[in-house]
C-alpha cells in the first residue's frame, strides 16, 4: 500500500467504507474522488487532513449527507477557491459538487457584534446566497467542530465562535430541523457563556439521575407490557431534557431546579412501513393514554401536519406515577432519523411521502432529501419564488440592509437616510468603487460615498428602481426647484431695482414669456440655477416698448399718415413734447444719434438710434412704417433722460466722486444713483441723469472712466 493509499486509508477510512455499500453510481463517483485526492495528499499538511476528515464524520454520521455533499466537505476543507475551480475547469469535479462548493465560498465572513440584533437577517442571507442548501449542511458541521475543539483556539476567536453559534448557527440548525445539532450549539454555548449555572444543573441532573432512572423505569413498565401484546415492534428510552432547556424553563417559569417538572421525556420508537406509520402512531397514543390520564392542552400532533423543518411526531404530556407530569414523544424510526439528524437523514428514503402543507423550506427539505438533478431544480424553484424579488448586503457597520432584486447603489443611499442619498455620489462595494447605477447583489458590502455639493437630478430618476426612492428624489427635486427658484426671485427684485423697474406680478409674467418660461416658478428657478443670462433682463422691457409701437395697421393709411416722403425728414427739437413724436425709452435718444421715426397705432411716432437693439428688427420687417428724422441740434435747449451703468472696485467714497463729477463738474441734474457690492469687492453702478446731447453724455462717460477705481462705463 503507497504511502497516500495509507493516508485515505487512516483518514478516510469511513468514505471506503462507504464506497462499498452505495449504489454503482455513487460508489464509482467516490471512488473516482478518492484517487485523486491520493495523488493530492502529500501536498497537504497532517493536521489539515485531519481536520477534513472529522468534519466529514460530522456530515456523513450526523448530518445525513449525501456522497455529493460528502466530497464537496473534503474538498472545502482541503482546498482553496482557486484551486477548487481549476479542478471544476478540468472537469475533475462533479457540477453539483462544484455548486455545492460555490455556495460556501459565497458565505461572507460575518461581524460578529452585530449578529445578534439581526440573527433571522443573517439567516435569511445564508439561505440565499448558497446555491445548494446542502453548503449549509457543510457550514454547520464547521462551526460544529469548531465548538467540540475551542480549547484549540485563542481567546477572542473563542468568543467569536460561541456567539457565531448561539445567535446565527443554532437557530439556523432548528429551522433546518437538525435538532440534536441544535441542541449541542445550545449546551456548549451555554457552558462556555454561563459555566457556574450549567455546572450546577449538570450536577443537579447527576444528584438526581438513580432517583429518576427508577421513576422512568416505573412509568415504562406498564406501557412496555401492553405494546408487546400488540406485537408492535419498537424501542422505549427516557431521557434527561438537556440543560440549555431546564435553565430555559427555570427563567420562563421563575422556579428552581427542583420545581422544574419535566426533566426528562420518554420516547417510544416504532418501527413501521411507510403506509401504516400514522396509524401505528395514534393506537400507541391510545394505549398509553389508557395508561395515564393526558393533559389535551399538551398534545401537538405533529405527524398530520409536520414542523416547516419536517419534524414529525406525536407528543403529549400524561399524569405519571406519584401524580408527576411526564412528557411522552411517539415516532416512528424514520421520523427519529429525522427528528436526530435533520431533513438530510431522509435521502436514505427516497421513495417516501411528501409533506402535506409544502412551503419552501419543505421543497428545499426534499432537495437535500434526493440530491438529484431534479430536485435541485426544485430546490432553486423554491428559493427563486422565495428571494426572487429581495437581496441582503451589507452597511460596513456589518448591518443587513434587505433591498428588492435589481435595487442600485442610489436605492440602496436613500435606504440609509434621505440626507445620505442626496449627497450620494457613489459606493465602495467589496472594495471597489461603483457608480450610482450599480445593481448590488446579495451579501454584497457597501460604503456609500457622499459629497456635499452633490445634488440630485432628474437623471436619477431613471437610476433609481424602488418606487421609495424615486418618491425621495422627486421631493428632494421639489425642494431644489423652490430653494433656486426663492433665490432667482431675490436675484430678479435686485436686477429690476438697479434697472428701475417695478417688481411687480405683470413685470414677472413679461419676464417669463420673454425667456419662453410657462410657469413664474420654472422662470425664478432657471435665474437661480444661473442657466439664463439675466444681463438680457432689460430686452424685455425693450421689446414691449417696441411691440406696443408695431400693432397691426392698414399700409395704405400709414403711407398717408405719413407727413414727409422719404427725401424729407422729421426735424426733432426743443418742441417735440408739443408734436406727435416721442422718444422711446428702449434706447433713450440723446441729441447728436442717428435717428428714425417708427409710427405706432395710437402712440404717434416713436423715435430710435439706429444703434437701438430693435433697429433691424423694425427696419427690416416694417419699411413701410419707417420715416427719416433728425435733430435741429441747434434749436434744441431741452434735456434728456439718459442711463449710464458703471462698474469697478469696490472702495469707500466712490459713489460720491462719481455724483460730483456729475453735478460739480458737468453742472447736471443727477436723478437716481444706485450702487452695488458684487463678488470679490467688485461694484455695479447705475445712474439716470438729464442731458442736452450725446456729445455731452460722451465726454461724461470719458471723464468717469479715468476714476482708477472704474473698469467700464457704458450707456444703453
Amino acid at each position: 500500500m503507497s504511502q497516500n493509499q495509507l493516508i485515505i486509508q487512516n483518514y478516510f477510512g469511513e468514505l471506503i467504507t462507504l464506497s462499498q455499500e452505495i449504489d454503482q453510481d455513487d460508489s464509482i463517483m467516490l471512488s473516482d474522488f478518492l484517487n485523486v485526492i491520493s495523488l493530492k495528499i502529500n501536498n497537504i499538511e497532517e493536521e489539515k487532513i485531519k481536520y477534513s476528515s472529522e468534519v466529514s464524520k460530522i456530515i456523513l454520521t450526523e448530518m445525513g449527507g449525501s456522497i455529493k455533499t460528502l466530497i464537496a466537505t473534503v474538498l472545502y476543507t482541503l482546498f482553496d477557491e482557486a484551486e477548487i475551480k481549476q479542478f471544476n475547469k478540468n472537469k475533475i469535479i462533479n457540477p453539483i459538487v462544484f455548486k455545492i462548493l460555490k455556495g460556501l465560498f459565497n458565505i461572507p465572513n460575518l461581524k460578529t457584534d452585530k449578529i445578534d440584533k439581526q440573527s433571522e437577517q443573517f439567516i435569511k442571507l445564508l439561505l440565499m446566497i448558497t446555491d445548494d442548501v446542502r453548503a449549509i449542511l457543510i457550514k454547520l458541521s464547521l462551526e460544529l467542530f469548531k465548538l467540540r475543539n475551542l480549547e484549540k483556539f485563542d481567546e477572542s476567536d473563542r468568543k467569536i465562535i460561541v456567539n457565531q453559534s448561539k445567535n446565527l448557527y443554532t437557530p439556523l440548525a432548528h429551522r433546518i430541523g437538525l435538532y440534536k445539532i441544535k441542541t449541542e450549539f445550545e449546551e456548549k454555548t451555554m457552558k462556555f457563556n454561563e459555566e457556574d449555572m450549567y455546572r450546577f444543573i449538570a450536577n443537579k441532573l447527576n444528584e438526581t439521575k438513580n432517583v429518576r432512572d427508577r421513576y422512568i423505569d416505573t412509568f415504562i413498565k406498564p406501557i412496555d407490557e401492553l405494546l408487546k401484546k400488540t406485537g408492535y415492534k419498537y424501542t422505549i428510552k427516557g431521557r434527561p431534557k438537556s440543560i440549555h432547556s431546564i435553565w430555559n424553563k427555570m427563567k420562563n417559569q421563575k422556579v428552581s431546579f427542583e420545581e422544574v417538572y419535566d426533566l426528562f421525556a420518554i420516547r417510544v420508537i416504532l418501527k413501521s412501513d411507510l403506509k401504516n406509520e400514522k396509524n401505528i402512531c395514534w393506537n400507541v397514543y391510545s394505549i398509553i393514554t389508557d395508561i395515564y390520564k393526558p393533559n389535551p392542552k399538551r398534545l401537538r400532533d405533529w405527524i398530520s401536519a409536520p414542523k416547516i423543518s419536517g419534524y414529525e411526531s406525536l407528543h403529549t404530556t400524561v399524569l405519571g406515577p406519584e401524580n408527576k407530569w411526564v412528557e411522552v414523544q411517539i415516532r416512528t424510526e424514520r421520523m427519529d432519523e429525522i427528528a436526530e439528524k435533520g431533513p438530510a437523514a431522509h435521502w436514505r428514503y427516497k421513495s417516501g411521502k411528501e409533506g402535506g402543507d409544502v412551503d419552501w423550506l419543505s421543497k428545499i427539505r426534499e432537495a437535500i432529501e434526493n440530491p438529484s438533478d431534479t430536485a435541485l431544480d426544485k430546490e432553486t424553484d423554491a428559493k427563486t419564488q422565495l428571494y426572487s424579488d429581495e437581496i441582503l448586503v451589507f452597511t460596513p457597520e456589518g448591518d443587513l440592509k434587505s433591498l428588492k432584486k435589481d435595487y442600485t447603489v442610489l436605492d440602496f443611499a436613500f435606504s440609509v437616510h434621505s440626507k445620505i442619498g442626496e449627497t450620494c455620489s457613489g459606493a465602495i462595494v467589496n472594495g471597489k468603487i461603483q457608480p450610482l447605477s450599480y445593481k448590488l447583489e446579495n451579501g454584497d458590502t457597501v460604503k456609500i460615498l457622499t459629497n456635499k455639493n452633490k445634488r440630485p437630478n432628474s437623471e436619477w430618476l431613471e437610476i433609481a428602481k424602488g418606487s421609495k426612492t424615486i418618491l425621495k428624489i422627486k421631493r428632494a427635486l421639489k425642494s431644489i426647484l423652490y430653494d433656486r427658484a426663492e433665490s432667482g426671485k431675490e436675484i430678479i427684485k435686485e436686477k429690476l431695482e438697479r434697472i428701475k423697474v417695478e417688481f411687480s406680478d405683470n413685470t414677472i409674467d413679461l419676464l417669463s414669456e420673454f425667456f419662453n418660461f410657462k410657469t413664474t416658478i420654472e422662470f425664478y428657478h432657471a435665474v437661480g440655477s444661473g442657466t439664463i443670462d439675466i444681463s438680457k433682463i432689460k430686452q424685455a422691457f425693450d421689446k414691449k416698448i417696441v411691440n406696443d409701437e408695431i400693432q397691426p395697421i392698414n399700409k395704405k393709411e400709414t403711407i398717408e399718415h405719413r407727413r414727409v416722403s422719404n427725401t424729407d425728414y422729421l426735424i426733432i427739437d426743443e418742441h417735440i413734447s408739443s408734436l406727435d413724436f416721442t422718444l422711446s425709452k428702449c434706447c433713450n435718444p440723446l441729441p447728436g444719434d442717428d435717428i428714425f421715426g417708427f409710427i405706432s397705432v395710437n402712440k404717434g411716432t416713436r423715435i430710435h438710434k439706429y444703434s437701438c437693439s430693435n433697429a433691424p428688427d423694425l427696419l427690416k420687417r416694417y419699411p413701410y412704417r419707417v420715416v427719416n428724422a433728425k435733430w435741429k441740434i441747434d434749436d434744441i435747449h431741452a434735456s434728456f433722460s439718459a442711463n449710464i451703468f458703471i462698474n469697478g472696485y469696490d472702495r469707500v467714497g466712490i459713489s460720491s466722486e462719481i455724483s460730483d463729477i456729475i453735478t460739480k463738474e458737468f453742472n447736471l441734474k443727477l436723478q437716481a444713483i444706485s450702487f452695488k457690492t458684487v463678488n470679490f469687492n467688485m461694484f455695479d453702478g447705475v445712474v439716470v441723469l438729464k442731458v442736452n446731447n450725446k456729445k455731452q453724455l460722451s465726454d461724461l462717460i470719458n471723464r468717469i472712466k479715468m476714476l482708477k477705481s472704474v473698469k467700464s462705463v457704458f450707456q444703453k
